[in-house]
């Protein structure tokens, strides 16, 4: 697996780009959603799931677009720029890089160090069997009851996961108000869209910015 899609190339739906420290990947899934996972975690997403996305292209006239079988539902908005090449980062970025540096991100970069992979269960060590009584031993001591075990008390359920986060990248033509009509059914919420994004002015958004989805 690789970490980047240079120009004319693409991922079809339920391919992917891995880091190379290996900690993070961006998948096409079966959904048509494009979403950026940590160890399995999701941190960035275009939001086109149920759309039937079937390909996600670096195009040669500079854009990055994902397409359903007949349109375009996503896009980077940087048609024009030149030598674009789509790397996934070891510091969790997503970023599109042409001729004379980044033209679009996914704004997720971390100084964390990434989370270590899940460690496997150790195979337990062999108990020995101890040795069988003599006849003689066992005629000369008593059989005792067993102690009676208490039952113990069920565990409690794990807490749920908490849900990944919702994200919208935001493309040319679009207002706080159509995205949450879109994803509310309502457009006077844009003010919670804005507060989650810590966005001051309203009317001032711009292509590529990613928001959050409360």
């Amino acid at each position: 697996m690789s970490d980047r899609l240079l120009k004319g190339e693409k991922l079809d739906r339920g391919q992917s780009l891995t880091s190379r420290n290996g900690a993070y990947a961006l998948t096409l899934q079966d959904d048509g959603n494009l979403v950026l996972t940590e160890r399995g975690r999701a941190v960035w997403a275009t939001a086109t799931d149920g759309q039937d996305v079937v390909r996600a292209e670096v195009q040669t006239d500079g854009n990055f677009v994902l397409y359903t079988r007949d349109k375009p539902v996503w896009h980077s908005d940087t048609k024009g720029a030149k030598d674009v090449r789509l790397v996934l980062q070891d510091d969790r970025n997503l970023v599109l890089y042409g001729f004379d540096g980044p033209a679009w991100a996914s704004n997720t970069h971390t100084d964390d160090a990434p989370a270590p992979p899940a460690a496997e269960t150790a195979d337990q060590p062999a108990t020995a069997q101890p040795q069988a009584a003599t006849e003689q031993e066992a005629v000369a001591q008593p059989q005792s009851a067993p102690a009676p075990v208490p039952a113990e008390a069920p565990a409690p359920p794990p807490p749920p996961p908490p849900p990944a986060p919702r994200t919208y990248t935001v493309v040319s033509g679009d207002s706080l108000w159509a995205i949450a009509e879109r994803f509310y059914g309502d457009g006077n919420r844009y003010r919670a869209i804005a507060d989650a994004s810590g966005i001051t002015n309203p009317d001032l958004i711009h292509p590529g910015q990613v928001l959050t989805i409360p």
